[in-house]
């Protein structure tokens, strides 16, 4: 039988990856992901295209531009020779990117099935959002997402679901990125000693990570790392001098701050503080919590991918679950178990 030819072939894998990507979008179990990777297996060659081609049509461009140079150097007055050189350098990128393009594919591929598995493991759910509109409607529940003289925009969330052993609770993860702008003027001075003004628009970008949830145990109180107002108007102090240090408690009024933050809770958040730096929690009138901190904590990193599906297959059988999301969510129902007069 006659090997097929690399366009033939080209075409075959280019086929088969947007199968693969009606399967990835469509898997709801983990043995949708397995049958995925069984798929890739049993295709019977590495997922990867043939670019004999496109690396024929980036030599000759490297080549063209060198001899552009070459015919630059000898005959300096040619007006031919700068546009060969220009032809050459862009066949040459041309040619880089379409190649980029194709290994991307598998590489993207790759990572929208461990996504899946991600999502499947932490029991994620997409929920479609607008980011600049979700961010202002949080600003509306939460002061948190009052920062930035700017712009604000929610860039990732998802829906989760935590059950504990006393309680269960839905809640949602983030990503928050803020922006503020600021003036910076600069002062110039020539050779001849004129002093020139010069003002120029900065913009400083920031990015916070969190939770918010209901939160029927408390209302109406924060208790913020990194201070930045729009609290409340009462404060309080609870005995602990460690966590005085570190953080402030802004309330309606002092009795609520003082119920919530008993020794066991006031220990918890201690705790909570040294796990996940710049720890703001906020408990707002609605019984709403919105717990947000300086870190990724919903970060994940593939090992492999569909150019290797025994160890992505291996891979995807293990447990995907992120260890300080986990950490952080059994914390949340710790404060509630501690919060509930039931139990």
């Amino acid at each position: 039988m006659d090997k097929a030819s690399p366009s033939s072939e080209n075409k075959q894998l280019a086929t088969f990856l947007q199968s693969l990507r009606t399967q990835i979008y469509h898997a709801k179990t983990r043995e949708d992901l397995r049958h995925v990777l069984h798929t890739v297996r049993s295709f019977g060659r590495p997922l990867c295209y043939n670019n004999t081609s496109y690396w024929l049509g980036f030599s000759m461009g490297i080549l063209l531009g060198l001899l552009a140079i070459l015919y630059a150097y000898w005959y300096p007055s040619s007006v031919s020779a700068p546009w060969l050189i220009g032809a050459g350098g862009l066949t040459s990128v041309i040619f880089a990117v379409l190649i980029y393009m194709r290994r991307s594919k598998v590489s993207d591929l790759s990572d929208a099935l461990f996504k899946q598995d991600v999502y499947l493991d932490n029991n994620w759910q997409s929920v479609p959002y607008h980011g600049k509109k979700l961010a202002a409607q949080l600003s509306r529940q939460f002061s948190e997402f009052k920062r930035g003289n700017h712009s604000r925009e929610i860039e990732w969330l998802v829906k989760g679901t935590y059950q504990g052993t006393d309680h269960q609770f839905d809640y949602h993860a983030y990503h928050f990125h803020y922006v503020d702008q600021r003036q910076v003027t600069s002062t110039i001075r020539d050779s001849k000693g004129n002093v020139r003004v010069t003002t120029r628009t900065v913009y400083d970008h920031f990015h916070r990570y969190g939770l918010y949830l209901p939160f029927r145990f408390a209302r109406n109180i924060a208790i913020t790392n990194s201070w930045f107002g729009g609290f409340f108007s009462s404060s309080y102090k609870p005995a602990s001098v460690e966590f005085n240090r570190k953080f402030k408690v802004s309330a309606s009024d002092e009795l609520s701050a003082a119920k919530f933050l008993k020794p066991a809770v006031v220990v918890e958040i201690e705790d909570l503080g040294k796990a996940l730096s710049g720890l703001n929690l906020e408990f707002n009138a609605a019984s709403e919590l919105c717990i947000s901190f300086e870190q990724n904590i919903c970060q994940w990193q593939r090992q492999h991918g569909l150019d290797e599906p025994d160890a992505f297959l291996q891979e995807i059988e293990g447990d995907q679950k992120l260890a300080t999301l986990q950490k952080t969510l059994e914390r949340i129902h710790t404060l509630m178990r501690h919060s509930d007069n039931n139990f």
